[in-house]
Formats: C-alpha cells, structure tokens, sequence
C-alpha cells in the first residue's frame, strides 16, 4: 500500500512537471546510464545495454549489437519492466542506438491508468467454446492484462471469471509471447461480483479492492474477490 501511494505521488508531481522534452535536449543532458535488457518477444532473445535518457514516450537505449526495428520488446530495469517497439536501431561509433517506444501512455508520456503486478488464474469464455485457463497479471481501473493459450481478435467482447468476480471486457490487443503462449489487453466494460459472505476481520483496504470500486456504483461496498 505505501509503494501504491508513493506511486500515485509521483505521477501527480509528473503531471505538473514540463514533460514536453525535445529529443534533441536528451542528448545534452547526462546520460542516465540505467543497466537494462531489452528481451525480444517472440525469440526471447536479450541484449543488454545503457537507458541513456527518456523523452515523453519513448527511451533511448545504447546496445552492444544491433536489434530489429518495428518489433515488439520488453525493456527490464532490475525488477521492472515496460513494453515497447523498436522504433530506431543504427550505429553509433562502436555501439548501436536504438529508440524503442514506451507502450500505455497518453500524448504527454504519462500512463493512462497505473497497472498493477498480479498472478490471478481466471477462466476466459469466448462465443461458442469450453472456458479457457488463464491469468491475469496486471490490472487497472481501466482494463486487465492476461495471458492465454489462444489468440483473440482486436474488438473482441470477451467475458473473464476469477474466483466471485465476473467482467466483460472487449480485447485492445493481443500479441505472441511464445509458442503457444499469447499477451492481451482488455478494456473493462461491467465488473459483477457474487454475493459472498463477509468476515468481520475481512481486510478493507487493498489497491484491488479500490480498483473494484471504481468500476461499481458510486457507495458500494465492495470486498476483495480476486481470489
């Protein structure tokens, strides 16, 4: 909960701070230096390399060997990590640069709705076929990450059960992990839950349970059922 708040507090100061950055500025600025990988998403190949410095949108990123462009990657920092597309790769004396694009966020660089980690298995049910296992492994005001052994269609309505809960949801996006192995984006449209008993030591806060209640009628009470 105190890394949520300082989490939020931070996007709150980034939104008033002059997020409007000229690329060419990076360049003259001290480079951060940050270590990172960047894991490609169908081979899962990783190179690793120096985060040089951002601009709203996308990270530039000195690599020891060239990366494709226009491909999907994922840019790991220590225990983080974001989603993007090559945009740029060329050399730079010994080195290579590349641009590589920072996926979910708005104009000014900023994220749209901050995501969450989890692990929550669910049951995914398309038209006319047995539900589905998968997991959920983000989640937002906004919408739900999950992985899946099947590929769905941008603009397909799907419907998601985990534990009480119940969403319909229409899929944003949807890519190849791995073989057999797929990553969607679904937007949330109605959120149900079950009727369940409630506990007296039931725990009442939780970012989750904040998540639920933005998605229901303003009042309601709603306990944590992602389990």
């Amino acid at each position: 909960m105190e890394q949520q708040n300082n989490d939020l507090a931070l996007n709150d100061f980034a939104s008033v701070a002059n997020t409007e950055v000229a690329l060419d500025n990076v360049s003259h600025s001290v480079p951060l230096q940050l270590e990172v990988q960047v894991v490609d998403f169908v081979s899962n190949y990783a190179v690793r390399g120096l985060l040089e410095g951002f601009t709203p949108g996308e990270v530039t990123i000195l690599l020891n060997e060239p990366i494709s462009e226009q491909r999907m990657v994922s840019v790991r920092l220590n225990s983080f990590a974001f989603e993007g597309q090559t945009l740029y790769c060329r050399p730079r004396q010994n080195q290579f640069e590349a641009h590589i694009s920072i996926d979910d966020v708005e104009a000014n660089g900023l994220r749209i709705a901050p995501r969450f980690p989890v692990n929550l298995p669910a049951q995914l049910f398309l038209s006319q076929t047995e539900p589905i296992s998968i997991t959920i492994i983000d989640i937002s005001s906004a919408g739900l990450g999950i992985e899946l052994p099947v590929s769905v269609e941008f603009g397909q309505p799907i419907a998601v059960a985990s534990g009480s809960v119940f969403v319909f949801a229409i899929i944003r996006h949807c890519r190849q992990l791995s073989e057999g192995m797929f990553r969607a984006g679904a937007e949330m449209h109605h959120l149900l839950q079950k009727e369940i008993d409630v506990t007296t030591d039931t725990p009442r806060s939780n970012f989750l349970q904040k998540v639920l209640r933005k998605r229901s009628p303003k009042g309601a009470d709603l306990t944590l059922a992602w389990r």
